[in-house]
């Protein structure tokens, strides 16, 4: 991202906080009601660009690795507990592993650089050494194996976010790991060992002052440089800590918001905002923890933590209880209506924040709601609407009963007016009805062509409708424009809204046969009364639409009406007007 892109996504984030700002005070509530929960949803309006933010996808990353420093007896552990507690995350026998999997969040365990190896296949393994060193003897990494470490960190939320996810949840598992975070805060903050030292997983007194003094003869030793950030990293640091920065400086790199869990996700977090200032706006702080540095390290960050549980597990377990919190709030702005949306008068409208008027020269704003759909999903619906055809010819090959399924659901999904869904669907099979209905198709195409004159006759009568006898479905489409009853909500003043509903029903099953590879070709050539003879539909139910179904040879590049030349598409500057009939739009 270069400096112009920088500026614009911060401009665009200061905007839709703005915009987020705006809504949330003409919310159906009392100004400020909801808390440190307005906070938390213009942070996310800023960080996605989004006013609306609308995170569904989160994945939680833990990265794990081994500590020299634990033969100083810093720990209540041994040293191998990482590698047992790492399997023991991917059998789903983790605090985390259960908080999870009820909360339905894939959870990775990444080895960074555990000393044993991990006997898992779900732990993905990206080592970069067997653990660290000592950091009391001799520096925990060397500079290369520190930005290997990062970089394993950043390809992993790479990885993660191409794949669609929207927010990570970061956590980490590795005896002694509160060890080097503390000398890292330490470093980083300029401030006494003791204030950042706690206990840990569990030491007794006697344990945290060995603690501290090693954490101060490490730091006496070595003098780490810190204006030399990967100097700090490397002499006191861990590989997951610097995998856990490059999870940041990739997040921030894409506007993912991240979720941080306890201290030594926000040392990490420190670093990567010492090295990129911009991670620090995509942070979220999952709570504060019982280690004392924790404070001192979000305080640095400038975040609030949403939770105060006195936890000290890791494993990205504070992040996840945090999740349901953050989803709600999300659910929140999105579905809570405004005064002006349920009709009720607003007590505090001369108080309510109000978005900056745009500037005549201002870049374009994104969409006021996050887009849930990839680049790839969109660019796909694209694909399955100009690629659908009328088609005509079929093979005889079966349709899978779970492909027509589907087919058959995207219509009974379809948008109804007023909700009234007033179509059924008849799946034929039998071919001495279906061979019927070709029958008064066949008539009636006949019979239309004498409506025609010369070479457009010759056309009309050149479309044939073998397709019926050649497809190895034919569905008909049934409208009811009494289901609901009179006064289903549009049908008041405009009759036909039944049949319009009906009519997104077909198209969306010819769009969803399209993405299946199936053909479909629409059969409007009959009389209605013999098509609900030979089907024994009910007389007030109206057959809208005979759909063949198969599978085809060629899907045309053109439509077959223009391929014919019956007739082309009309211009689309001549289609779209703008406020008034004939007035040109753009």
């Amino acid at each position: 991202m270069d400096r112009k892109e920088m500026t614009d996504t911060v401009d665009s984030g200061e905007w839709a906080a703005h915009r987020a700002r705006e809504r949330l005070d003409n919310l159906t509530k009392p100004l400020g009601s909801l808390g440190d929960l307005e906070s938390l949803i213009t942070r996310l309006a800023a960080i996605t660009t989004t006013p609306i933010p609308r995170l569904q996808r989160p994945v939680c990353l833990v990265f794990a690795a081994d500590h020299g420093v634990v033969l100083e007896g810093v720990s209540a552990y041994e040293g191998k507990v990482t590698e047992e507690m790492a399997v023991n995350v991917c059998m789903g026998g983790s605090v985390s592993s259960v908080f999870a999997r009820t909360l339905d969040i894939p959870l990775t365990l990444v080895d960074v650089g555990i000393r044993s190896t991990v006997r898992h296949p779900a732990a993905v393994v990206r080592k970069v050494a067997a653990g660290t060193r000592n950091f009391v003897h001799e520096p925990a990494m060397t500079v290369d194996e520190a930005k290997s470490a990062v970089q394993v960190g950043e390809d992993m939320a790479e990885q993660c976010i191409d794949a669609g996810h929207d927010v990570l949840l970061l956590g980490e598992l590795g005896i002694g790991n509160t060890t080097s975070a503390s000398a890292m805060a330490a470093m980083l903050l300029a401030c006494p060992v003791h204030e950042v030292v706690g206990m840990g997983s569990g030491l007794d007194t006697e344990g945290l002052e060995r603690k501290r003094r090693v954490v101060e003869r490490a730091v006496a030793r070595h003098q780490p440089d810190v204006t030399s950030l990967w100097d700090v990293l490397a002499k006191v640091g861990g590989l997951e800590l610097a995998a856990l920065a490059g999870a940041c400086l990739a997040a921030a790199q894409r506007r993912v918001p991240v979720v941080l869990d306890g201290f030594m996700t926000a040392v990490a977090a420190l670093w990567a905002v010492r090295y990129n200032p911009a991670v620090a706006e995509v942070l979220v702080a999952s709570h504060q923890s019982a280690e004392p540095g924790h404070q001192r390290v979000l305080s640095a960050l400038g975040l609030q933590p949403l939770l105060q549980l006195n936890l000290r597990l890791g494993e990205g377990s504070g992040a996840l209880l945090a999740w349901p919190l953050i989803r709600l709030a999300c659910s929140a702005m999105a579905e809570v209506a405004t005064f002006a949306d349920a009709q009720v008068s607003n007590p505090h409208a001369a108080r309510a924040s109000k978005v900056p008027p745009a500037q005549p020269n201002e870049p374009s704003r994104p969409a006021p709601v996050a887009n849930d759909f990839s680049t790839i999903e969109r660019d796909a619906v694209y694909k399955a609407i100009l690629a659908r055809r009328d088609i005509r010819v079929f093979l005889p090959d079966d349709i899978p009963p779970d492909v027509l399924r589907r087919i058959l659901l995207a219509g009974h999904h379809a948008p109804s007016v007023g909700y009234m869904q007033p179509w059924n669907f008849i799946v034929i099979r039998n071919r001495e009805v279906i061979r019927k209905l070709h029958a008064v198709v066949d008539r009636e195409r006949v019979r239309a062509a004498e409506n025609y004159q010369d070479l457009r006759q010759q056309h009309y009568l050149r479309l044939k409708v073998e397709g019926l006898l050649q497809a190895p479905v034919t569905i008909c489409v049934t409208n009811n424009p009494e289901r609901g009853g009179p006064h289903v909500l549009g049908r008041n003043t405009i009759p036909e809204t039944d049949l319009m509903s009906t009519a997104c029903a077909i198209e969306n099953m010819w769009l969803a046969a399209r993405a299946e590879g199936i053909a479909m070709g629409w059969v409007s050539m009959y009389e209605k009364a013999d098509v609900q003879e030979i089907l024994s539909i009910p007389p007030h139910i109206e057959p809208a639409a005979l759909l063949s179904l198969g599978y085809t040879p060629h899907f045309p590049d053109i439509p077959l009406l223009e391929r014919v030349g019956w007739s082309e598409r009309l211009p689309f500057s001549e289609m779209v007007f703008e406020n008034e009939w004939g007035r040109k739009w753009l």
